[in-house]
């Protein structure tokens, strides 16, 4: 970058004015305009745009210019600052929502139609009151890599609340061989730590290199650390692995939960002296005293006694009573649980009856292999009812992404259900492998049945008979938000009696914006350009800000009324409705429609689209 070249294609010369004759020409008044930030900025650029056109986690980005370039002796280390050096050019764009920095570039080969900058875009800018010392910087360098070795140790201790004669409640389950347990009396002291961390992390905004952030190279594996999921709630957790491609596989010490988390949503915790490091882990890995054989044929009845299903279809643990703890096994904790009424789960489900609550068998009616899913009954039609518009926020949630058929036609789910959505597929699979089940007679129009979609048994509505193939129905998929053919073998009775009654999901409009050509039509590019969206998403949470008026019902044919709004969309600190705007693809809502002849709309040509519809995320 020296010889004042630029890497830029020659594509640039059409946007005359809008782009300087370097990409980084611009300067800043705080931006580092050395030979070697220049080139590291060029090398983050191509990287972006050949790798990354839709963004990528600064996080994920360190690593791979770690991995291709300082690994390989063909760059040097990126500085503490980079991120601000880098949103410094004028080509590059960040988001922060949350936890995550997101970086895009400003591609110039792509449109000469240039926007105003996207106004959610919050840059993180780091504080340059004054430069710290050397013996700050040992410290902090010296905390990361001590602390979490030994706050480690202080998290492998459980907490003494923990214990025989206890009320507790299953916070994460995997089987009746493996799940998570934590003492009530535990509840506030978790609320607690949850909130003080949240005070704590509140103070280093903005960023500084004296925090208590961690870059990706100074992740200790086994080590402890403070991390914040998308719902904004802190936590304390183990990494159990080195990182891969920006995230850590994190183990929640006080819920039992393990799942993959950016690195930018860790924090070192407080010192060993403060509060929040005075207790010992508060979810605890144990095990019922079952054989692994039992435990598949118990899962789903384990689940039943130890959750209760409320009226909104949402699951909660119930309080148990901890009557035996036995860790004397090499394994898992062998331990016994007692319901309200001094039942206890073990023996419970090991009588022939599991989980049956009906009359008592009489010895002229013997006890059966088939009479232990007499709790299954398969003569009666199902009844399976929407969300209210009443049961919505009314603020921004998160929630998981579902299928996308467009701008105007996607489907979620909150992600405050979970894991009941868990629960529901593993309980109607189940149902589906019993042979009353089967049907019989043709499907009734309007009826409720699970069918065999993609490998796996969804809740469907039967609509109509296919008018091409006389064997197959067309069914709307009640979970998914969409339609589909399927055949009749591929089709199940639902069990009557089943606990769950709700449709799970919503519909949502990407609000604030409307298509290019003007009208409610939405071209295709743009619905695919939707699908790809939340496929780049890669089950990442999305967040739900519903705009005025609120909620309604879903008005489509043959479709329940589930709950729907307009809201904006948006996931990994990426506004959907922001993206199709900078694509091209649509206009804010307040902007005037350009003209036939506009060189604005025919700027932008995107590539051809072989297949039109939605898909399942």
């Amino acid at each position: 970058m020296a010889d004042g070249t630029s890497s830029t294609p020659a594509a640039a010369k059409f946007m005359s004015g809008l782009v300087p004759s370097t990409i980084f020409d611009r300067i800043h008044s705080d931006m580092d305009v050395s030979e070697e930030m220049e080139e590291i900025r060029e090398v983050l650029y191509e990287m972006i745009k050949k790798n990354f056109p839709m963004g990528v986690a600064a996080t994920h980005l360190a690593e791979k210019y770690h991995e291709e370039y300082v690994s390989k002796g063909l760059g040097i280390e990126l500085p503490e600052d980079w991120i601000q050096q880098v949103t410094a050019a004028e080509e590059f764009e960040a988001q922060t929502r949350g936890p995550i920095t997101i970086l895009f570039v400003r591609l110039s080969n792509t449109s000469s139609f240039k926007r105003p900058p996207i106004n959610s875009v919050n840059v993180r800018v780091i504080s340059t009151d004054r430069e710290p010392t050397a013996d700050e910087l040992k410290k902090i360098k010296q905390r990361k890599e001590n602390e979490p070795v030994e706050h480690a140790k202080t998290l492998s201790l459980q907490s003494a609340a923990l214990k025989e004669g206890s009320t507790v409640s299953i916070v994460y389950a995997d089987s009746p061989i493996r799940f998570f347990i934590r003492a009530l009396s535990d509840d506030d002291q978790y609320e607690k730590i949850g909130t003080t961390l949240a005070e704590i992390y509140a103070q280093e905004t903005p960023p500084s290199p004296l925090d208590s952030r961690v870059a990706i190279y100074e992740i200790v594996a086994e080590g402890a650390y403070a991390l914040q999921d998308s719902n904004g709630t802190w936590f304390r957790v183990i990494a159990k692995k080195p990182p891969q491609s920006g995230q850590v596989l994190c183990h929640f010490v006080d819920v039992g939960v393990c799942e993959k988390f950016p690195v930018a949503a860790l924090r070192l915790l407080p010192p060993s002296v403060h509060p929040v490091m005075s207790i010992g882990a508060m979810a605890r890995e144990v095990r019922l005293d079952v054989t692994p054989e039992e435990s598949l044929k118990f899962n789903i009845k384990f689940i039943d006694l130890t959750f209760e299903t409320k009226e909104d279809g949402v699951q909660v643990p119930v309080n148990l009573t901890l009557s035996k703890m036995d860790t004397s096994s090499e394994s898992l904790p062998i331990v016994d649980l007692l319901t309200s009424d001094g039942t206890s789960i073990t023996d419970t489900l090991k009588k022939p009856s599991g989980v049956v609550r009906l009359a008592t068998p009489t010895k002229s009616s013997p006890v059966t292999t088939a009479s232990t899913s007499v709790t299954c009954l398969f003569d009666k039609p199902a009844t399976i009812q929407p969300m209210t518009v009443s049961q919505m926020p009314m603020s921004s949630f998160p929630a998981n992404a579902i299928f996308a058929a467009g701008p105007t036609d996607i489907s979620l789910r909150q992600l405050s259900l979970d894991p009941m959505p868990d629960y529901m597929y593993a309980k109607l699979k189940e149902e589906c492998a019993l042979p009353d089940s089967q049907l019989d007679t043709p499907p009734e129009f309007g009826a409720f049945y699970a069918a065999l979609i993609d490998e796996r048994w969804e809740r469907v509505q039967c609509i109509r008979a296919s008018k091409i193939d006389k064997q197959a129905y067309c069914v709307y998929l009640l979970d998914v938000g969409a339609f589909q053919y399927v055949r009749k073998e591929a089709m199940r009775r639902l069990n009557s009696t089943s606990p769950f009654k709700k449709m799970l999901m919503f519909k949502c409009k990407i609000g604030g914006i409307k298509p290019v050509a003007g009208g409610e039509v939405w071209s295709r590019e743009s619905h695919e350009a939707v699908r790809e969206f939340f496929e780049a998403a890669c089950g990442e949470p999305v967040v739900v800000e519903p705009c005025p008026p609120g909620w309604s019902q879903w008005k489509q044919l043959n479709a329940p009324g589930v709950p729907t709004c307009e809201a904006r969309l948006s996931c990994c600190g990426r506004d959907i409705g922001d993206w199709l705007i900078a694509c091209g693809l649509a206009l804010p809502l307040n902007e005037p429609v350009p003209s036939p002849n506009s060189a604005s709309l025919l700027a932008f040509v995107p590539p051809p689209i072989n297949i039109v519809g939605g898909a399942r995320i």
